[in-house]
């Protein structure tokens, strides 16, 4: 074995192992993590918000939308401030938001 064949090896195991580790780690975050597609449809969310929610993954993906989500207030604040800044610019950050999930159990997050 030269040693580039035993450095291509050795960084391919590097890959492997940062690649499952950040997979890991968005799934086991310690806060709660989603994607949604340019309507707001959900496309990933990650285990530590499912379990904030209660729900299950199949409940959010493709079915529901982030402002489906949010209490009344919420929803409110989303639709005038924070969908308009995504519209414009892609992206928005949100510090604190409050929920009413499915379920009917109200969550509130920073």
């Amino acid at each position: 074995m030269s040693a580039a064949d035993d450095k291509n090896g050795v960084s391919a195991l590097f890959t492997a192992l940062l690649e499952d580790s950040a997979e890991d780690l968005y799934e086991n975050a310690p806060c709660g993590y989603l994607s949604t597609l340019m309507d707001g449809t959900i496309a990933k969310v990650n285990g530590t918000l499912l379990d904030w929610l209660g729900l299950e993954r199949v409940e959010l993906v493709g079915r529901l939308r982030f402002s489906d989500l949010l209490s009344v207030g919420g929803r409110m604040y989303y639709e005038t401030h924070i969908a308009p800044t995504l519209a414009m610019h892609g992206e928005a950050g949100v510090s604190h938001w409050s929920s009413r999930p499915p379920t009917g159990h109200g969550c509130r997050y920073w």
